[in-house]
Formats: structure tokens, C-alpha cells, sequence
């Protein structure tokens, strides 16, 4: 890769804010602590597993991107890291901002952008804004 200014630095990963991930591991393992005591006194509860799906998906929001910007698309991507909408690009300048809302310019119609900006990383958001402000002119290969 070179180190040439004049692209954008794409992908660009839109992570989940920090403060969600830890609220989702300390739920987790809250359900968790309080399932072993409930196991440790001789019962079962769902509580144990409920723990282990919260802190699983906290997990998920620590090391998976909730978004990419590519050139050519923009791709959302669930907690487990998969791909599961996509929003295709013919230039990099189809991508607008207003307000705290990504779209994208298909055609005639401006198609918002299904993400959650309140849960995004605020650095992530900021580099976007920063990147479509000064790196509109880029055309999708």
C-alpha cells in the first residue's frame, strides 16, 4: 500500500463505541456470576446462558466493525463480523452526511444508511466526516 494522500483511506471501519461493549460485558458477567451462584446452591438457571450470550455479543462489539466504507460500496455487518446489507457506490462522492446520518445517492433517490450513529466510535465518525469533506472526487473502480 502506498503512502500517497490523494485516496481516501479506505475500507473505513466504523467500530462500536467502547462504552456499549463494556455495558454489554459487565451484564454478561453479571448474569454469569449469578448464574454459577444459583448452579453452586443446586439449580439450574437460564441466567447462566443468558450471561453467556450478553458478554458473547459485548465480545462481538470490542473486536467487530459495525460498518465498512469502500470505494465502490458501504457494507453492514452484524456481531459476528459477516456482511449483511451493502449499499453500492458508482462514486465515492454518492456518500453524503446530514447531520449524524450517513446516505448514499442512488439515481434520483438519496437512500439513508441503516446504522445506529449514537453507537458508532466517536473517532470512527469523525474520520468519516473529515474523509467525505475533503475526498469527495473518487470514483469507484
Amino acid at each position: 500500500m502506498s503512502t500517497d494522500h490523494s485516496h481516501p483511506q479506505l475500507p473505513c471501519f466504523l467500530r462500536y463505541k467502547r462504552e456499549v461493549a463494556v455495558v454489554f460485558m459487565l451484564l454478561g458477567g453479571l448474569n454469569i456470576g449469578l448464574g454459577i451462584w444459583l448452579l453452586l446452591l443446586g439449580e439450574f438457571h437460564f441466567t447462566l446462558i443468558l450471561g453467556c450470550l450478553i458478554a458473547f455479543i459485548g465480545y462481538g462489539y470490542f473486536t467487530k466493525p459495525m460498518a465498512s466504507i469502500h470505494l465502490d460500496h458501504v457494507a453492514l455487518h452484524n456481531v459476528l463480523g459477516m456482511e449483511v446489507k451493502s449499499y453500492a457506490l458508482s462514486s465515492f462522492s454518492d456518500l453524503q452526511l446530514q447531520g449524524r446520518q450517513l446516505y448514499v445517492q442512488q439515481g434520483d433517490a438519496l437512500k439513508k444508511v441503516k446504522l445506529t450513529p449514537w453507537m458508532i466510535h466517536t473517532q470512527d465518525w469523525q474520520k468519516l466526516e473529515a474523509m467525505l469533506r475533503s475526498q469527495p472526487q473518487f470514483q469507484a473502480k
